[in-house]
């Protein structure tokens, strides 16, 4: 399929695991892809993802300051004269599992800072792009199933996420409703098998065997969440072929959810 030729990509978050998993993918589909971060992409890794396709233009990022969000699309547009779709994908973990009444207001305000604030100043400099675009465009924000259920020790992540899935329907229907040609979506993965949530889940079962187990049986289906997964979801939300959605969640658990 080429959904995204002649179309650009903005990814947040661009240069790790899952944000390359869902550069790959629409890039394979046609887009020129932007990938927006504070780290540095590894050289290695994008040659290894880009083979073939068009190397993606890197941008320093920082999602929770307007003026860097500002500067993104400028730069994005400035080179290819559009933005086409902005994946909200850049996000964090808290640092150590903790009970609800021992999460610190530091790492609770770090974590909405990126998780919430990246995705709500994101989605309103996409915004403002987009509803003066004659193609319109389309947001896809990275949810978590942690957003519809609760948690004994992720708080923090569990209730940014849960902003995030209604922050979504906000958008959504004001955008609708303005008349902009824009649609905002959000998919919601199960744990993905990614660094970041290694590194949780390592230090919650007590090895990556014991982890990888944990989390594979929490799904009906018996295996994990994979990037690639996540990454064909957003695909599709970002695509004329969901021109009529907006405003939804697209859960890609395995089955979780329905236990």
């Amino acid at each position: 399929m080429k959904r995204y030729e002649n179309k650009v990509a903005l990814i947040s978050g661009g240069a790790g695991a899952m944000g390359l998993a869902i550069a790959r993918r629409l890039a394979c589909e046609g887009a020129q892809v932007v990938l927006g971060d504070l780290a540095s992409a590894d050289a290695g890794k994008l040659d290894e993802c880009f083979a073939g396709w068009p190397a993606p233009l890197a941008l320093t990022l920082d999602v929770t300051q307007a003026a860097s969000w500002q500067a993104a699309f400028e730069q994005t547009q400035q080179r290819f004269g559009r933005v086409d779709l902005l994946v909200n994908n850049a996000g964090v973990l808290s640092d150590t599992p903790r009970a609800f009444e021992d999460v610190e207001i530091a790492e609770w305000r770090h974590v909405f800072a990126v998780n919430v604030d990246g995705v709500f100043l994101g989605t309103q400099a996409a915004l403002r792009a987009m509803r003066r675009a004659a193609a319109g465009g389309a947001i896809v924000n990275l949810g978590s199933v942690a957003s519809f259920v609760g948690s004994k020790d992720s708080a923090a992540y569990g209730s940014s996420k849960a902003t995030v899935r209604n922050m979504t329907k906000q958008a959504a229907l004001s955008a609708a409703r303005m008349g902009y040609d824009v649609r905002v979506n959000a998919v919601h993965p199960g744990f993905v098998w990614t660094p970041l949530v290694e590194r949780r889940l390592v230090h919650q079962f007590g090895s990556r065997e014991a982890a990888i187990a944990a989390a594979s049986a929490m799904n009906p289906r018996g295996r994990l969440v994979q990037a690639d997964d996540v990454a064909a979801a957003v695909a599709f939300l970002g695509s004329d072929d969901a021109r009529m959605i907006t405003g939804a969640d697209l859960i890609i658990d395995g089955g979780r959810l329905i236990q």
